[in-house]
């Protein structure tokens, strides 16, 4: 008796969601996000392998991922900020204004004056050094962080927009 039970609206709910989902990982977006981040990390040649346009667009989007998932803390300590410098420079192309200035409020409540640390060990090194001021650091980042949460630039459409100028879609 799945009628009774109302089974068959959550078997025909889960078949719309998962074909959404295929439509998804069929999509140009997707599939140039999958390529991107293969040739940064599997690749001979790298990030450095990427037009000018790929790593800044590549470098925004992990900002927004890492931020999303775990503020602008888990974006100093993981490896994306190792392009902190392409991002800034591909949020201020594709328009994101508020979205940089976040992130540059972010870099300074982190690291002051000084520019990112290169490398996730330089940076986590650099972090430990400044323990003592970790509570407030935390208190004043997650600020920060709930502010970009807002989306104020609306940031997946800047970048749809950014890499359909750039052609970055072509060909997936």
């Amino acid at each position: 008796m799945p009628c009774k039970g109302g089974y068959r609206k959550n078997i025909e709910a889960s078949k719309q969601h998962y074909e959404r989902e295929k439509i998804e990982r069929e999509s140009a977006p997707r599939k140039h996000w999958v390529w991107l981040v293969n040739q940064v990390h599997k690749s001979e040649t790298g990030f450095a392998g990427l037009s000018r346009e790929n790593q800044r667009f590549f470098a925004a989007c992990l900002v927004e991922g890492e931020v999303y998932n775990g503020g602008f803390d888990q974006y100093f300590y993981n490896s994306s900020a190792d392009y902190f410098p392409y991002a800034i420079e591909g949020l201020t192309e594709m328009g994101a204004v508020e979205s940089c200035r976040l992130l540059i409020r972010a870099k300074e409540l982190y690291f002051g004056s000084g520019p990112v640390p290169a490398t996730q060990a330089s940076r986590a090194d650099y972090l430990r050094a400044t323990a003592a001021q970790e509570e407030e650091r935390s208190n004043k980042a997650e600020e920060i962080d709930r502010l970009f949460w807002k989306d104020p630039d609306g940031f997946q459409v800047r970048a749809a927009k950014y890499a359909e100028l750039h052609a970055l879609y072509s060909g997936f």
